[in-house]
């Protein structure tokens, strides 16, 4: 069998090494694009730095609005607990001051969960005051944000009671609607449909209707035994009212 006979190699390119070769053009194309190497990393250096920065400010902000919402909530327990004893005057100073942090808190962080949390917690304390009017406005301007299912319920529930606290017909009328949405999507079991059926019947007796009044009374006292004063009150008046 013939073999071929193999192309012999010039000095020239004997001396070539193909390794070498192609480092120096690597090490060429790099000088000649330094410039643009260096910018582009820069660039990216100044991307991470930002992202760092932004995820730093976000975290901060978050633990920030917490710790506001946790500062309210603790001065409204005091406020309350100081209400029991009978010390208005530092009860009233307490409830203030967190309805102050629960509302600046809101204003600040309107798009996270503690913030919107604040919301809810300045409607209450709000209602406490009387402030019924300015309550709905602001629960009406919460809602419209779509706060999300749990919290529209707390704060249709709030909005209800300050209607009904106003007390105006058409007042009335919407806290009634209000109170019946709340119940089509809450669990009947729920501390909120308790609410829900005892501020129904609140307003059912304002309306003189005295037997829809009763039948929301029982469904509430069904789900848990209220024995306060008050109600023991509601149904001997709706007692004397149907008989």
């Amino acid at each position: 069998m013939a073999h071929k006979t193999r192309k012999k190699l010039t000095k020239s390119e004997l001396k070539k090494d193909p390794v070498n070769e192609a480092l120096m053009n690597g090490m060429y194309f790099l000088q000649q694009h330094l410039r643009q190497f260096l910018i582009g990393g820069a660039a990216l250096i100044v991307a991470v730095l930002v992202i760092q920065s932004l995820s730093g400010n976000a975290q901060r902000q978050a633990d920030e609005s917490i710790a506001q919402y946790y500062l309210a909530g603790q001065m409204y327990s005091m406020g309350m607990e100081n209400l029991r004893y009978g010390d208005i005057e530092t009860s009233v100073g307490q409830l203030q001051g967190a309805q102050q942090i629960a509302r600046n808190n809101y204003r600040t962080y309107p798009g996270r969960e503690s913030g919107r949390r604040s919301a809810i917690l300045s409607a209450k304390i709000g209602i406490l005051f009387g402030m019924n009017s300015e309550v709905i406005s602001e629960l009406q301007d919460f809602l419209a944000a779509d706060p999300g299912t749990d919290l529209k319920n707390s704060a249709n529930l709030h909005l209800a009671i300050a209607l009904e606290n106003r007390g105006g017909t058409n007042d009335l009328i919407n806290a009634q609607d209000i109170y019946r949405g709340i119940l089509e999507n809450t669990p009947e079991q729920s501390q909120l449909a308790w609410e829900s059926y005892s501020g129904l019947s609140r307003v059912l007796y304002t309306l003189e209707d005295y037997e829809a009044s009763r039948t929301n009374l029982d469904a509430a006292l069904a789900i848990s035994r209220d024995t306060t004063d008050f109600i023991s009150y509601q149904i001997a008046r709706l007692d004397m009212a149907v008989n």
